[in-house]
């Protein structure tokens, strides 16, 4: 069995989830790690292996990286995963895989020009619920599909926003409740009803002085099924409340 040699940019909180998950994968090795602090980077390494970098060039041009893992902000995605496309490297991105479909695209564009693999990080794709819900739906058991729903009805304080000094911000966010907080629960609404044929919403900041981006998000959806929706995001309400996607048809 092939080991994928991986390295990792971004040292901080994401990366020490994706260092403490290559090492339960028995045919994965982290071999590097970039930060712009050398310091950063080598104390990260000492505790999960591999090389530290400060320099993007010399990582890229390290041969023995396979795929690289993107854990920096949002909004610096994509001139490190054109740059691993160029170096020939396929790349893991963290959520949201950028804060601009511009963006987006040209990754997207590098990659295929290149012939390597970019992934965004969708883990809900792969748990017992969202897999079970899938089957469910693609075996008719909901009937015909009317109504379908994305609540996430979160609560950030002030400190979650002034971590990192990039949280809450538009160049580096891009976004807050919908984008940040919300994707995986739109990402696993869309998977299960099919793309959507239109939509009508609202954003606002509500709870928050000190952030750039919406912090509460509401939308109507009809999908090209047919099927109505509705999706909400918050980091505004007072906390205790879940994340659920509901599903819902004439028969179940």
């Amino acid at each position: 069995m092939k080991t994928h040699k991986i390295g990792i940019i971004g040292i901080g909180m994401i990366s020490e989830f994706h260092a403490k998950a290559l090492a339960e994968i028995p045919n994965a090795e982290l071999v590097a790690a970039h930060s712009r602090s050398l310091e950063k980077a080598e104390k990260f390494t000492a505790e999960f292996g591999g090389k530290a970098y400060d320099s993007i060039d010399e990582f890229m041009a390290d041969p023995e990286i396979e795929i690289v893992s993107i854990c920096t902000p949002s909004g610096a995605h994509a001139e490190t995963a054109i740059a691993a496309a160029k170096a020939g490297k396929h790349v893991i991105c963290e959520k949201p895989i950028e804060i601009s479909l511009e963006r987006i695209d040209a990754m997207t564009q590098a990659h295929a020009d290149a012939g390597t693999k970019l992934c965004g990080i969708f883990p809900y794709r792969f748990n017992d619920v969202t897999n079970e819900m899938k089957r469910a739906v693609d075996a008719g058991r909901f009937g015909k599909l009317t109504f379908a729903a994305a609540h996430v009805p979160w609560w950030r304080d002030q400190k979650y926003y002034d971590e990192g000094g990039w949280k809450g911000t538009q160049q580096l966010d891009g976004g807050g409740a919908l984008m940040n907080q919300s994707i995986h629960a739109v990402d696993s609404l869309i998977w299960l009803m099919g793309d959507v044929d239109s939509i009508m919403a609202y954003t606002d900041c509500l709870a928050h002085d000190n952030i750039e981006v919406e912090d509460t998000a509401v939308a109507c959806l009809r999908f090209k099924n047919g099927a109505l929706g509705l999706i909400s995001g918050t980091t505004s309400i007072y906390p205790g409340h879940f994340r659920r996607v509901e599903i819902c048809g004439n028969e179940g």
